[in-house]
């Protein structure tokens, strides 16, 4: 039962992209953003309801979910596909070398990181025993770095205001992204703690915002003309982070782990042998 429920959350999520992409095509301005009917309060109230079914679905998610604790191919398999998401980011980037200023570099060589990152941690979801992705947690905080430079720069640097509803979908995507890959770095060298619920709520809101309501309007840019293909490689990366998101939650919903024994069993075990 709590796996059908978090996906039919799964494809309320998707059904709230449908109707942002029927939204974006025909009833934003293509050149500016603005939204050219309905107010736009309505955009952020849909996310805001599914944002709300998110939460309560988090409630059903055990603490320690098993496909947390040991192996899971389908986590690894959309991992290693998110790292080849920032890897083609990072070499369209480079390919355009001569014309980065420092903050693009900068963003440039974290997304390298990021994909080094996502490619380790999903080579250690394939483990039969749980393996952390590398020894030391710094490579988790090095992966998301990129996710946090993207979010400093599309809040403090892109244009904002309530009647801009693409440009803070994509600033609230990045954000949803940090907070993801922040809870998934943490299970992925403290498998034992109790933070399914919490890894259910945010990867489901990466899937919402970087997949379903930021990615439609990147993909009407690019068609359109008004975007670059580095800016849709970048949507298209962050979309993979909603993708491993929803992959993650998926699994959260799922059965939980036994719990471990009491040291006090322990020593009693032993003493038994």
């Amino acid at each position: 039962m709590k796996r059908f429920a978090a996906v039919l959350l799964v494809l309320v999520c998707v059904a709230a992209g449908v109707v942002r992409w029927l939204d974006v095509i025909n009833y934003t301005d293509p050149a500016t953003g603005f939204v050219t009917y309905g107010p736009a309060w309505a955009r952020y109230a849909v996310a805001a309801g599914v944002l709300a079914l998110a939460a309560l679905g988090s409630l059903l998610a055990p603490r320690r979910p098993a496909a947390l604790c040991g192996q899971s191919a389908p986590q690894g398999l959309v991992c290693w596909l998110c790292a080849v998401g920032f890897a083609a980011l990072a070499g369209a980037r480079l390919a355009g070398w001569a014309s980065l200023d420092g903050m693009a570099l900068a963003q440039t060589v974290l997304c390298l990181v990021s994909a080094v990152w996502f490619f380790l941690l999903g080579t250690s979801r394939f483990t039969p025993d749980f393996e952390t992705p590398t020894r030391s947690a710094l490579w988790g905080v090095a992966g998301t770095l990129s996710l946090y430079l993207l979010t400093v720069c599309r809040f403090g640097l892109e244009p904002t205001g309530m009647a801009r509803v693409g440009e803070n979908f994509e600033a609230l995507a990045a954000l949803a992204a940090l907070l993801f890959c922040t809870a998934q770095a943490k299970v992925a060298y403290l498998p034992g703690g109790r933070s399914g619920g919490w890894v259910f709520f945010t990867g489901l809101t990466a899937f919402l915002f970087c997949g379903c309501l930021a990615l439609p309007g990147a993909l009407a840019g690019w068609f359109t003309g008004q975007l670059a293909l580095a800016d849709l490689l970048e949507a298209a990366a962050v979309a993979l982070v909603g993708l491993v998101g929803a992959v993650y939650a998926l699994g959260a919903a799922g059965p939980a782990a036994p719990e471990p024994a009491a040291p006090a069993r322990q020593e009693e075990n032993v003493k038994s042998l």
